[in-house]
């Protein structure tokens, strides 16, 4: 039996996951919008029991990493065990949008804006083919991991080590700049850096956050504190914290951007910064 409907890419998905007949979901496809579309969706829905897989060209991988914070939320569901993602070693242009499972297959063909017409198969015989055809391709992929450090273990670490309020700025300001092209996009090191002048934290303290995250070395930090400093958007000041040399405590050139939210301050500097 099949059903044909128009839908968007968000429930689409949202009915997969609350489909309680499929705890296995597989995933072939091409679309990058659709794959953004899924990180969303699975992080709000958090479908627990469920399995899902992803089997994606390599480029089609490669690209979503390129935006930072997409690449971040999708390495926290796979650190969470929801997602895996192998890729496919049969790359083919135009890949159709499939969701696979032994009991159900959904088809899209995209119409533009977010949404797509959706075939639903439930015949039997179908469905075990089309798995089957499926389960060949996963089982020859490569596995693929994401090196972008898990989006909640950035936010989470800099709550706890650099003081009430950052981790909900920091995470107020890599929302800003999400929905970005990635060639737009600033260094998520550079953000943080904003952030971290405008709660005035010690460079330190930045520097001991981004290693222990694995989001930078100290020296990304430092290149990226000096370019900040050269166009003359923050500087540091010397603050004494007992016996040994000063230490650096980041603050904004124009003190005014002190009192800009957030999501405001890249805003505020990307026309130097560009």
């Amino acid at each position: 039996m099949e059903h044909i409907e128009i839908t968007s890419y968000d429930d689409c998905l949202v009915s997969c996951l609350d489909e309680p007949s499929v705890d296995h979901w597989r995933v072939r496809t091409d679309d990058p919008e659709f794959l953004s579309a899924f990180i969303d969706v699975l992080q709000e829905e958090d479908p627990v029991g469920k399995r899902i897989e992803w089997l994606c060209d390599q480029g089609v991988i490669k690209g979503l990493e390129k935006n930072f914070v997409r690449a971040a939320k999708a390495s926290d569901l796979v650190t969470e065990s929801t997602l895996t993602i192998r890729e496919s070693t049969d790359a083919a242009p135009n890949t159709p949008t499939v969701l696979v499972s032994p009991e159900q297959t959904v088809s899209l063909l995209p119409v533009g804006d977010g949404e797509a017409v959706q075939v639903d198969i439930t015949e039997e015989a179908a469905c075990e083919r089309l798995w089957e055809k499926y389960q060949s391709e996963w089982d020859i992929a490569m596995p693929h991991s994401i090196d972008t450090p898990p989006y909640s273990r950035l936010v989470t670490m800099a709550e706890q080590k650099l003081g009430d309020g950052v981790g909900a700025d920091i995470d107020t300001a890599y929302t800003a700049v999400e929905s970005r092209s990635p060639d737009k996009q600033p260094e998520p090191v550079t953000v943080s850096l904003l952030v971290g002048a405008k709660h005035e934290l010690l460079l330190n303290d930045i520097v001991d956050w981004a290693e222990t995250s694995t989001l930078a070395t100290q020296g990304t930090v430092s290149k990226l504190k000096q370019r900040l400093e050269e166009f003359d958007i923050i500087a540091t000041e010397s603050k004494s914290v007992g016996v040994g040399r000063p230490r650096q405590r980041l603050v904004f050139s124009d003190e005014s951007m002190q009192s800009l939210p957030a999501d405001e301050l890249l805003a505020h500097v990307q026309g130097v910064l560009a």
